[in-house]
């Protein structure tokens, strides 16, 4: 049995929405998961998409919001619907972890308020991180130390 929690982390995307975000403001929880995971020294990173249990997507909410909506005349959430909808497509074209699941072993780490409005994707996290335990932090309780 695994014993060892391991996440995949999506290389496609390019700075400064993916694979970026703000380390040190109100939204840098984004940025400093991201700066961790993708640091190489994490032991939870996998380095191979099929030892993985679950899969990020590098999104930043915060930098979507900050570099699309500029200046910002509007605060519909078209724009950041379709970017984060496309990158799913981009994903679940190339790789077939997400079709195998329809997304459920996915997630992205957002404390933006606009992250709700990332359409289904947001369901989709959300059964993910409740199906996971990790809304009370209890991974340990599931097997894995």
């Amino acid at each position: 049995m695994e014993k060892r929690f391991k996440v995949w982390v999506y290389k496609e995307g390019e700075l400064p929405v993916v694979h970026g975000a703000p380390v040190n403001d109100i939204y840098s929880i984004e940025g400093q998961f991201l700066d961790e995971i993708e640091s190489g020294k994490s032991p939870f990173i996998a380095r191979h998409p099929d030892e993985a249990h679950a899969f990020f997507l590098p999104i930043s909410v915060a930098y979507i919001i900050h570099y699309v909506y500029k200046p910002r005349i509007t605060f519909a959430r078209d724009q950041l619907q379709r970017l984060v909808t496309d990158y799913v497509r981009v994903v679940a074209d190339k790789y077939t972890y997400w079709n195998r699941t329809q997304g459920a072993d996915h997630f992205s780490v957002s404390c933006h308020d606009w992250v709700r409005h990332t359409s289904s994707l947001f369901f989709h996290l959300a059964v993910f991180v409740k199906h996971m335990g990790l809304l009370d932090f209890k991974i340990d309780s599931i097997g894995f130390n």
